[in-house]
């Protein structure tokens, strides 16, 4: 089990960190050996923040080794299709192969989301369908020389990317939650049909509030369906989103992370719902919960600082608790 760093690029919009910092601690991720990943948050008016390509593409430009990726790609169905498709391939170029595309159909509260739909005439209802579409035409938009599609949300004619990504095939995964962060739930049954296509059709999953049990059984449905289509299971990837706060007292380090997740996402989660996909507390409790994970199917947890102090909750992180796992 590998862990990253999700930079919180909201940071220069709520006035805890500016652009330049929030790169710098993508730098530091792989200069401490300790993260073999940097991802980035994303959307596009919900929830604003720095753009997550340009982001990554500073952070690729500095780095050598550590894979980059949006933690999720919460504007794929909000952003222009070519735009997207030629933005991220040159991205891919600046980092040398190093990165992923994690498609989503974003997030925030039901307000936000409803306010970003009206203002890029994308339906909330639609964001699901066209990101299934969407993956289908930018991997042969990444793959072919010219691309004739025609689908429910998408029509090219003779169309061509280039630069085209360094890997080809390029990896593409989706991020599926149990639940919409704005229902305030984090348990629910599995989504058995979403599971199914996510090992047909994609290269990796993405998630966030679910245990080690609970994401097990998901990963034995997504591999199966992998199978079931042909495809080697073998070969995908997943990557489970968890906040952390590291401080001597457990109850602080709780309130300062329910108080970063309100303001970061505009919802003021139940104590259930943090509890849910956070550890907090000192370095042994926080390792201690993040230790739960192991021997599961679990290959990397991206984490999220929930604190103000990006900088200094870094180096706890990676000084006192990462190497207790």
């Amino acid at each position: 089990m590998q862990f990253g760093l999700m930079l919180s690029n909201r940071g220069e919009v709520l006035g805890y960190g500016d652009a330049a910092g929030t790169i710098e601690l993508g730098v530091r991720a792989e200069e401490s050996g300790q993260f073999d990943s940097v991802w980035s948050g994303d959307a596009f008016l919900a929830n604003p923040r720095l753009d997550a390509i340009l982001l990554l593409a500073c952070v690729a430009a500095r780095t050598e080794r550590v894979q980059l990726g949006p933690a999720c790609m919460g504007s794929f169905t909000q952003r222009g299709l070519l735009d997207l498709a030629y933005s991220w391939a040159s991205l891919d170029r600046i980092a040398r192969g190093r990165s992923l595309m994690v498609a989503c159909v974003g997030g925030g509260s039901a307000e936000a989301w409803d306010r970003e739909g009206r203002a890029t005439g994308v339906a909330p209802g639609e964001r699901r369908d066209r990101m299934w579409e969407r993956i289908r035409v930018l991997r042969r938009l990444w793959s072919e020389d010219s691309v004739d599609f025609e689908g429910r949300f998408h029509r090219l004619e003779s169309v061509t990317i280039e630069p085209k990504p360094l890997r080809r095939p390029y990896p593409v995964w989706a991020a599926t939650n149990l639940t919409r962060l704005a229902s305030g739930n984090a348990e629910a049954p599995l989504p058995r049909k979403t599971l199914a296509r996510l090992g047909q059709e994609c290269d990796g999953w993405m998630t966030h509030s679910i245990e080690p049990g609970t994401f097990n059984r998901a990963w034995d449905r997504i591999t199966a369906s992998a199978e079931a289509a042909g495809r080697d299971p073998s070969t995908l990837d997943n990557a489970l989103c968890f906040n952390i706060c590291v401080g001597e007292d457990s109850d602080a380090a709780f309130a300062e992370s329910s108080a970063f997740l309100r303001d970061y996402y505009g919802i003021a989660f139940p104590p259930e719902r943090t509890r849910a996909w956070t550890a907090w507390g000192p370095p042994e409790a926080c390792a201690a919960r993040l230790r739960q994970f192991q021997g599961s199917s679990v290959r990397r947890i991206a984490l999220r600082i929930c604190s103000q102090d990006q900088s200094g909750q870094f180096e706890r992180i990676a000084n006192e608790v990462l190497p207790l796992v």
